[in-house]
């Protein structure tokens, strides 16, 4: 069995192994996958994180073994926080961004020499800081341009938002908004929602098609056209620039 490390900031995971093909997500610097099958130009992967399945470029990241890949596990990471870093290598020095993990001590750039150094930001948070921290993390990202498939703030679509902001502190999410649903519990009454919970929203078919933070009972913080604040109540989110509800409302979950 063999297995990938992502080697760059930032790469496209695509629904079929052609650059014209859908990007369905992204994998950030350090993550890992389980290698399922190759052809000449593209590799067909699953997330070890989440078991997101898609083809990434060969060519865009280190190919290991399971030995070597359960070493790379067992190392210490280093959390990159909302205003990234770098890690520097020689006279080398790769950009990361918010949300990568990245494990100082691995040789990601020369297998003879793995002395290397994070310049940057480091992320602290755990689950007990969730509460107090969560919305003002989430609100650094207002404005950041919505992308199909993105995870950072150079381009992020919905569920990618609620995956990258509840990672920050410790809570791994599925990456599509209809298996993050399926998660955590319910809150019943609009009333009784808390700073970060989950609202879920769904299309004429019944199908959840997108979701959001919660700032408080009110205020919602989601990625439509860009990432925005925006009013919502029982008929769900009201978009005050076009004076008419975009979303409709389905559900509201708690997973802190």
């Amino acid at each position: 069995m063999e297995f990938g490390i992502c080697n760059l900031t930032i790469v496209p995971l695509r629904a079929e192994g052609a650059h014209r093909s859908e990007m369905i997500s992204q994998l950030l610097f350090g993550e890992t996958f389980e290698i399922i099958t190759k052809s000449k130009d593209w590799t067909k992967i699953s997330t070890t994180a989440d078991g997101y399945m898609g083809w990434i470029q060969n060519g865009q990241f280190l190919t290991v073994d399971s030995q070597l890949y359960q070493h790379y596990q067992s190392l210490s990471i280093t959390r990159v926080g909302f205003e990234g870093g770098f890690l520097r290598h020689r006279d080398y020095a790769i950009q990361l961004l918010h949300g990568t993990h990245v494990r100082t001590s691995f040789a990601y750039f020369d297998a003879e020499d793995n002395i290397q150094e994070f310049v940057g930001q480091e992320l602290r948070y755990s689950a007990v800081d969730f509460k107090e921290q969560v919305s003002l993390l989430a609100k650094r990202y207002w404005d950041a341009p919505y992308l199909w498939g993105g995870r950072s703030k150079f381009g992020i679509d919905c569920s990618g938002f609620s995956q990258l902001i509840y990672q920050s502190f410790g809570v791994s999410l599925p990456r599509d908004a209809y298996q993050q649903v399926e998660l955590g519990g319910t809150v019943d009454f609009l009333s009784e929602i808390e700073v970060g919970d989950l609202a879920f929203f769904d299309n004429e078919e019944g199908r959840i098609n997108h979701v959001g933070i919660m700032l408080d009972s009110e205020k919602i913080i989601h990625a439509s056209a860009r990432l925005r604040i925006d009013r919502m109540d029982l008929e769900g989110i009201f978009n005050q620039e076009l004076n008419r509800y975009t979303h409709k409302l389905r559900i509201v979950k708690r997973y802190i």
